[in-house]
């Protein structure tokens, strides 16, 4: 892949000799730190290219070069990551290769706002009823314990009846394991059992239990809404994140929307690690999201520089606020 990027690069950019190619998690990269034409390059791998963006804005910022070309062999990563981009300033080249060329991606269409459909009938009563926090995200009506998800609903809107719809459990396996283990149980009591379960594990000083691990992102949005304050903010909700994440290991940046005490919109976007998928999600959200201004919250352990200049390229006013994890 490295002969490949210094090719690519080299057809359309003076690239200098003595730069040699690296290979990084998500591809291969030339950092070339000429003055005039500093640029680090990217050639996207074919595992997760959605994610290249976010490598390579992680490489610039711990080289301090604003410069940045990303390629991509998959045409609708280069078209997301492009859009992206518009977000960013400077605004990374986005390009897509072209057999021994390259060609500018054209950006994909904005995110549209989500329309949240209505709860069916009975879930938020059968939520409440079990200590179990409603949330709609992505037009799926979910229920969480401190973040992670013990019921959903499998019919949209307000056709289905108690019980008609739900599956309960944590992650698609034990939700179809329960099905099964667990069909005779009414959802009251199924849903109170599943909830039970992960409060007894879910909890500060918990430590590596699984139920502890998961999605520790959404937990931390989860203890900012209940008191947003430590934001200076004076209410917060959720809205759906930019992506739609199929497994409870992926890391997920999640987003909330809230108000100042002047009234301005700020978008809140959590994340837990240094993951590279967070300032790419965050430059959607700003495009779907129009805040004033945007503040990524991680745990004071993750606050990286690399994370720190990145976050600083949205076209936002934006920064980094490092939290103590609601699990330590």
């Amino acid at each position: 892949m490295g002969i490949r990027l210094r090719g690519l690069a080299t057809g359309v950019a003076d690239v200098a000799p003595a730069v040699e190619t690296i290979n990084v998690a998500g591809g291969v990269a030339m950092v070339d730190p000429t003055p005039g034409r500093a640029c680090v390059w990217f050639l996207a791998s074919d595992d997760h290219p959605e994610r290249a963006l976010g490598h390579v804005l992680l490489l610039s910022a711990r080289h301090a070069i604003t410069g940045v070309a990303v390629c991509f062999d998959d045409a609708a990563a280069a078209s997301v990551a492009a859009r992206r981009a518009t977000a960013l300033e400077p605004s990374p080249l986005v390009w897509v290769v072209d057999g021994r060329s390259l060609r500018r991606a054209e950006p994909a269409p904005a995110l549209p706002l989500s329309d949240p459909p209505e709860a069916p009938e009975g879930f938020i009563a059968l939520c409440v009823g079990a200590g179990v926090e409603p949330v709609v995200e992505h037009g799926i009506w979910r229920g969480e314990v401190l973040g992670l998800e013990v019921v959903r609903t499998t019919v949209v809107g307000t056709e289905a009846g108690m019980g008609a719809g739900i599956e309960v459990g944590v992650g698609r396996f034990d939700r179809e394991a329960g099905a099964i283990l667990h069909g005779d149980l009414p959802p009251t009591a199924a849903l109170s059992s599943a909830a039970d379960l992960v409060r007894r594990e879910r909890h500060a000083g918990a430590g590596a239990h699984p139920l502890a691990g998961l999605v520790r992102e959404r937990w931390l949005r989860r203890d900012l809404m209940v008191d947003p304050s430590p934001l200076g903010l004076v209410d917060l909700v959720a809205v759906d994140p930019a992506d739609v994440v199929n497994g409870l290991r992926e890391p997920s940046p999640t987003p909330a929307i809230g108000s100042g005490h002047d009234g301005e919109r700020v978008l809140v976007v959590c994340s837990v690690g240094v993951d590279p998928g967070v300032v790419p999600a965050a430059a959607d959200l700003v495009l779907r999201e129009r805040p004033d201004r945007l503040i990524v919250v991680v745990p004071e352990r993750d606050v990286h520089p690399a994370l720190v200049g990145a976050v600083e390229r949205l076209v936002v006013p934006a920064g980094i606020v490092g939290v103590t994890g609601p699990w330590s």
